[in-house]
């Protein structure tokens, strides 16, 4: 047998094929199956979920429990004690997990508010399926609103608040969402998301981020782009907003790393040139 952690224990030709995240939901599959009436909560469901967040909680394990019972007390499970209403725990395979809704209420306490932002907008981004196994969001600004209006005197209600009040619908990555942040700290006017070169055809490309008027794109362009077959699409994208009147301005990974200092500049001159 090897051990998952947690006291979690898997044979060991089971154990050794399964990734970090899988062997954080068989760790949470185990303490929620000894200790009925808890769930997996907080940033677990966020990681089981794909969700973006910060390398310091990725394989955080958090259980919660009713609050009128005690809270779980094993190593390597950050507990906690909870008042859910009807409708806020779900159950994912054999997992009991928190709501999306209740998720992202309880990251508020573990999570910068930036942070918190980019998880709010993955959770209401609208999916592509043809690369995704999905076809709805995971939430919804109305509903996370509702949510916290559930819960007003909740630890985290105030970061969780602030936060909702910055998610949008349409950043595909938490780049682009760091990137529109950086774009409206220094100043700039709030880019529209997900902008089609032509909105009379509905295939039209899009960009990330955009300045209508102006008719300047912003692309921020993770490392999936560096395929060639990618290469070639995004080239093509240009070519069409190009042709139609339009700036492209293109991002990387480096200009994320530098917190997008240079592509507020780039920006800022490009709408006074336009």
């Amino acid at each position: 047998m090897t051990p998952l952690g947690s006291g979690v224990f898997l044979l060991r030709h089971t154990a050794d094929g399964l990734n970090p995240r899988e062997r954080l939901r068989m760790r949470a599959l185990g303490v929620t199956a000894d200790h009925p009436g808890s769930w997996a909560s907080h940033t677990t469901v966020a990681q089981l979920l794909r969700l973006p967040l910060p390398r310091r909680v990725e394989m955080d394990l958090h259980i919660s429990t009713p609050r009128d019972t005690a809270p779980v007390r094993r190593e390597g499970v950050r507990p906690h004690r909870a008042t859910v209403h009807p409708g806020e725990l779900r159950t994912v395979g054999q997992l009991p997990v928190s709501s999306a809704e209740q998720m992202f209420l309880e990251c508020a306490t573990v999570l910068r508010v930036d942070e918190l932002i980019a998880l709010g907008d993955a959770l209401v981004r609208r999916p592509r399926p043809h690369y995704e196994s999905r076809r709805s969001p995971y939430s919804s600004i109305e509903a996370l609103a509702a949510s916290l209006d559930a819960h007003r005197n909740v630890h985290g209600h105030p970061v969780a608040s602030a936060a909702l009040n910055q998610v949008r619908v349409g950043a595909d990555s938490a780049p682009e969402t760091r990137m529109r942040l950086a774009l409206i700290r220094a100043g700039l006017p709030e880019p529209e998301l997900q902008v089609p070169a032509d909105p009379q055809n509905p295939r039209s490309p899009q960009a990330d981020a955009a300045y209508v008027r102006q008719k300047l794109a912003l692309q921020y362009d993770g490392r999936v782009h560096f395929d060639v077959d990618r290469a070639k699409q995004d080239r093509r994208v240009d070519r069409h907003f190009s042709s139609r009147g339009w700036t492209v301005l293109r991002y990387y990974d480096e200009d994320a790393r530098e917190g997008f200092r240079r592509t507020t500049l780039e920006v800022r001159r490009a709408l006074e040139a336009r």
